[in-house]
C-alpha cells in the first residue's frame, strides 16, 4: 500500500508544479494587457514558462518510483515505466493551452483598445481577474465524458495512471516469480463508481492483466486517469478493515489539505495581479480568503498523526521555495 501513498504524494507535487506555471501564465496575461505588450511578446514569454523541463521533472520522479518499487517488491523484473506516451499527451495539451491563451490575449488586447469599452482599462482589468480561465480538456471513462478539467489536472491524472499501472505490473511480476495465483484490490472508501465493483474482488492473474489493458485507460473499467486502485496478493487473508478505514480517513484529510494548498497558491498569484492593478479592495478580500484557508489547513493538519503531518508541512513549504 506504500506505492499508493507515494503516487498520491508525487501527483500532488506535479499539481503544485503545474499550478505555479498556470499562475505565472495568468500574471503574464494581465501584465501584457496592462502594459500594452503585443501578441509576439506574450508568445515569447509564454514559451519560457511552458518549456520542456516538465519531462526532466517527470523522469526524475519516475526514477524515484523505480527505487521505491525495488524496496517494496521482490521481483528483479520491473514494469516498463516510460514517459514517452505521457510526454506526447502533455505536449499536445500544453500546445493547445498556449494556442488558447495566445488567441485570448489577442482578443482582449483588441477589446481594451476599442472605443466602445465603457469602463477605463484599469477598472476593466480588475473585474476581469476573477473571470480569467485557461483551456480545458475532457476527461473520459468508459467512453463517457466525466467532466472538463484544466491542463494541470489532466496531466496530473495521466501521470497518476502511469505510476499506478506500473505498480500493478510490478505486483504481477512478483506474483510470477512466486507462483502467486490470486490477487485482489483492497477496499478504499474513496473508490469511484467505476472501480467500486472491483473492491475486495478476488481475481486470477489473467483477470488482472485484462483489467490492466494496454493503454492509458486500461480496460476503461478500471485504471482510468484518476484511478487510485492498487493490486495486492490474496492468500486467504486481507488487510484489516480498521487499518483500511484509518488509511481512508488520512487520505481524505491529506487530499483536502492538498486542494486548499493549490487554492492558496492561486489566491497569492491573484493578490500580486490585483496589487499591480492598484485594486486594494480585491487585495483585502483575497487576503481574508487566504487567512481562512490557512486556518482550515491548520485544522485539517491537526487531525493527522505526526508522520502524515510532516509530509504535508514539507509539501506546503516546497511551493514557496
Amino acid at each position: 500500500m506504500k506505492n499508493s501513498s507515494f503516487i498520491s504524494d508525487s501527483v500532488f507535487e506535479l499539481s503544485l508544479y503545474y499550478t505555479q506555471k498556470q499562475n505565472k501564465t495568468k500574471r503574464l496575461f494581465f501584465k501584457c494587457l496592462d502594459h500594452n505588450k503585443d501578441e509576439e511578446y506574450f508568445k515569447k514569454e509564454l514559451e519560457k514558462i511552458w518549456g520542456n523541463d516538465e519531462e526532466e521533472y517527470i523522469a526524475k520522479q519516475i526514477t524515484i518510483f523505480r527505487e521505491q518499487l525495488h524496496k517494496e517488491h521482490t521481483s528483479t523484473k520491473l514494469g516498463t515505466i516510460t514517459i514517452a506516451g505521457l510526454a506526447i499527451t502533455k505536449k499536445l495539451i500544453d500546445e493547445t493551452n498556449k494556442q488558447f491563451m495566445t488567441k485570448k490575449i489577442k482578443e482582449y488586447s483588441i477589446r481594451i483598445k476599442s472605443p466602445l469599452l465603457k469602463a477605463d482599462k484599469q477598472e476593466y482589468l480588475k473585474k476581469l481577474v476573477p473571470k480569467y480561465t485557461s483551456d480545458t480538456k475532457g476527461y473520459y471513462s468508459q467512453g463517457k465524458l466525466v467532466r472538463n478539467v484544466s491542463p494541470r489536472t489532466y496531466n496530473s491524472m495521466i501521470y497518476n495512471t502511469t505510476l499506478t499501472r506500473n505498480g500493478w505490473i510490478q505486483t504481477l511480476n512478483d506474483g510470477s516469480d512466486t507462483d502467486q495465483e490470486l490477487y485482489y484490490i483492497p477496499f478504499h472508501n474513496f473508490s469511484c463508481p467505476y472501480c467500486m465493483q472491483y473492491q475486495e474482488k478476488i481475481m486470477t492473474r489473467d483477470e488482472c492483466i485484462r483489467l490492466l489493458g494496454t493503454d492509458n485507460e486500461g480496460s476503461e473499467e478500471i485504471l482510468h486517469p484518476n484511478c487510485k486502485c492498487v493490486l495486492a496478493f490474496y492468500n486467504n487473508q486481507r488487510l484489516k478493515y480498521v487499518d483500511l478505514l484509518k488509511g481512508a480517513e488520512e487520505y481524505a484529510i491529506r487530499q483536502r489539505v492538498n486542494s486548499l494548498t493549490l487554492s492558496k497558491s492561486e489566491i497569492l498569484s491573484d493578490i500580486k495581479i490585483q496589487k499591480s492593478l492598484g485594486n486594494q479592495d480585491s487585495v483585502d478580500k483575497l487576503n481574508a480568503r487566504r487567512n481562512q484557508i490557512n486556518r482550515e489547513i491548520r485544522e485539517q493538519k491537526n487531525k493527522l498523526d505526526t508522520r502524515e503531518k510532516q509530509i504535508q508541512v514539507e509539501a506546503i513549504k516546497r511551493i514557496w521555495r
